[in-house]
C-alpha cells in the first residue's frame, strides 16, 4: 500500500551556473532569457524542476542541455536557496550547480524554455528572474574565495597541466591583483598543486566518497 504524506511539500528546482573564462580572463556567466511566465523576458540561470526518477545532478545537467544545447557539462553542487517567497509559482527549494571552463563542447543554442541566451559579466548582470541576482552575488563570493584561499581552474587545466604564467594570469585576473611566484609557492605548500617538468598539475582534494560532490567547485 502506498503512503500519502499529509503535510505540504516544497517542489525542488535545479539551476546551473556555467562560467566561461576566455583567454584566462575573469569568467562570464551563461544566462537564458525566459520564454514563459513567470518573469517572461527576464534573464535567468538555466534550470527547472527536478523529475521524480532522477538525481539532482542528472536533473541539472538535463535542464542545462534542454535550454542551452550543452551536453554533460562537469557540474558540481554549490549551495541551495530556500527563501519562502523566492518563486511565485509556489514553495520551492533550488539546488545550484556550477562549473568553470575555458571551452564548450559545442556552440550553445537557446531551446525549450529559453528565448535566447548569452554570456554576461558577473559584475554587472542584466535584470534577473527569481532570486538569481542574489545567487550570482554568492557565486562571485565563492569564486573569489576559492581563487584566494585554494585554486581555480581544475576543469581547465586538469589533463595537460598549466604553465606558471597561465596559472598566475588566471588567478590574477579573478582576484584583480598582480600575483607573483610566492602565490605559487603558497599553493605548493598547501599540497593543492605539484610541479612536474616545469608545469603545474592540480591535486584537487577529495573529502567525500560521493561521486557528484567536490570541495572545490571552480
Amino acid at each position: 500500500m502506498s503512503y500519502c504524506y499529509e503535510y505540504p511539500r516544497a517542489s525542488i528546482t535545479l539551476d546551473a551556473v556555467v562560467l566561461k573564462s576566455e583567454n584566462l580572463e575573469f569568467p562570464k556567466v551563461l544566462l537564458i532569457k525566459r520564454l514563459n511566465p513567470p518573469f517572461k523576458g527576464l534573464w535567468a540561470l538555466p534550470g527547472g524542476f527536478m523529475e521524480m526518477e532522477e538525481t539532482a545532478l542528472h536533473g541539472a545537467k538535463r535542464e542545462l542541455e534542454e535550454e542551452t544545447s550543452l551536453p554533460d557539462m562537469p557540474l558540481k553542487p554549490i549551495f541551495s536557496c530556500s527563501e519562502p517567497e523566492r518563486d511565485p509559482r509556489g514553495r520551492t527549494l533550488t539546488v545550484v550547480f556550477g562549473c568553470l571552463t575555458d571551452k564548450l563542447p559545442c556552440p550553445p543554442a537557446a531551446a525549450d524554455d529559453a528565448a535566447e541566451l548569452g554570456f554576461f559579466s558577473l559584475m554587472s548582470p542584466p535584470e534577473m528572474a527569481f532570486d538569481h541576482a542574489r545567487v550570482l552575488d554568492e557565486i562571485k563570493a565563492s569564486l573569489l574565495w576559492q581563487a584566494k584561499y585554494a585554486i581555480i581552474g581544475q576543469d581547465i587545466f586538469k589533463h595537460s597541466g598549466v604553465s606558471k604564467k597561465d596559472f598566475l594570469t588566471l588567478h590574477s585576473n579573478i582576484l584583480g591583483e598582480n600575483l607573483l611566484d610566492d602565490f605559487i609557492e603558497e599553493k605548493l605548500s598547501k599540497d593543492l598543486i605539484e610541479l612536474r617538468d616545469e608545469k603545474l598539475f592540480y591535486k584537487t582534494p577529495s573529502a567525500s566518497n560521493f561521486p557528484d560532490w567536490s570541495p572545490l567547485i571552480w
